[in-house]
């Protein structure tokens, strides 16, 4: 009789197990599936995300210059190469981006011009992402300026006008000539810098950016 009723409460034990195994295995798959549901409804999965301090390599569409922008002027461009995080790309190389001139800066006798400019937009995945970066000034005739092949205008004044003289001796009187003429009737020339298009410039993003969602 002992052993009847030991058998049938380890049965009961038992069923109470596999009835609390079933219950909670339907509850993780229904929570599994509403996850699956909200997943699909929104369209993704996971979330690549670009951490503050992540370099951007953008190549500018169009010339910059000192001459003709000025501070709060936008311009666009395209990633350069692919933007990683985690191992997957967060940002693919061909990405369009826009940004603004945060400064424009004309040379004088004293001064020289210089650049500065600022990553505000990419569009990833059919998606408008707000993006902020940030690089430092480039300064005409600065390691950096050389760098990205920046242009101090009025450098070929001298060669132009040589050229028009025609020899040897024309070219150091062209050369001088050109001096003379970047400082005096169009010396705002030597004053001037731009950036040509294709330019590649460095930003570090300064924000964290939720850049792509699967």
């Amino acid at each position: 009789m002992r052993t009847k009723t030991l058998a049938r409460l380890a049965l009961m034990v038992l069923a109470l197990g596999t009835t609390s195994s079933v219950w909670t295995s339907l509850v993780d798959a229904q929570n599994r599936g509403w996850r699956d549901s909200y997943r699909s409804r929104w369209g993704y999965r996971t979330s690549v995300m670009v951490p503050a301090g992540t370099p951007i390599d953008v190549r500018l569409d169009s010339k910059i210059s000192t001459e003709n922008q000025s501070s709060g002027d936008t311009w666009s461009g395209t990633v350069y190469r692919s933007v990683m995080s985690g191992g997957q790309v967060a940002i693919p190389a061909g990405s369009p981006v826009t940004g603004v001139v945060m400064s424009s800066v004309q040379g004088t006798h004293e001064t020289r011009p210089q650049i500065a400019l600022a990553l505000r937009t990419a569009v990833v995945d059919g998606r408008t992402l707000r993006v902020n970066g940030e690089t430092e000034p480039i300064v005409a005739g600065s390691n950096r300026a050389k760098k990205v092949g920046a242009i101090v205008g009025g450098a070929a004044v001298g060669a132009l006008l040589g050229h028009a003289v025609g020899d040897r001796k024309g070219s150091v009187i062209g050369g001088l000539l050109g001096g003379a003429a970047g400082y005096g009737a169009t010396r705002h020339a030597l004053r001037t810098m731009q950036l040509k298009p294709g330019t590649v410039i460095s930003f570090t993003a300064t924000q964290d950016v939720v850049a792509r969602r699967y």
